[in-house]
């Protein structure tokens, strides 16, 4: 599970900041823009959805998950929030929600988020 949290929101921060935008540089002043979103991967007991938000601008992609305006939290074990991140002047703010309905899971989860430096939280 540790490589799984560590592996998306990897991957999640690179598509995002590698995304094509405004040209702003991510600076989120006024009407600069940003996204917030939920991308979702996996099916049943094994998906993963990771909320995000961000001041940069462009278009979100979630590398072969599914994009969402935000993830249910309905069903969901609980959640793990990181956190902030913040490279050069562009902001990255996640969650990761996990699904598996296993009590033992649940434990391993919350185990691994407080090992990441996450903040565990209920649904």
């Amino acid at each position: 599970m540790k490589l799984l949290l560590v592996g998306a929101l990897g991957s999640l921060a690179l598509g995002i900041f590698g995304c094509g935008g405004s040209g702003n540089g991510g600076d989120g002043g006024g009407g600069g823009g940003g996204n917030s979103f939920g991308c979702t991967s996996g099916t049943g007991t094994a998906r993963l959805c990771i909320d995000t938000t961000t001041n940069f601008s462009g278009t979100p992609t979630c590398s072969g998950g599914t994009l969402s305006d935000a993830c249910p939290h309905a069903g969901a074990d609980g959640g793990c929030k990181m956190a902030p991140l913040t490279v050069n002047g562009a902001s990255l703010n996640q969650t990761a929600w996990y699904y598996t309905g296993s009590a033992a899971s649940t434990s391993q989860e919350m185990s691994d988020c407080a090992d990441f430096g996450g903040t565990w939280i209920q649904p």
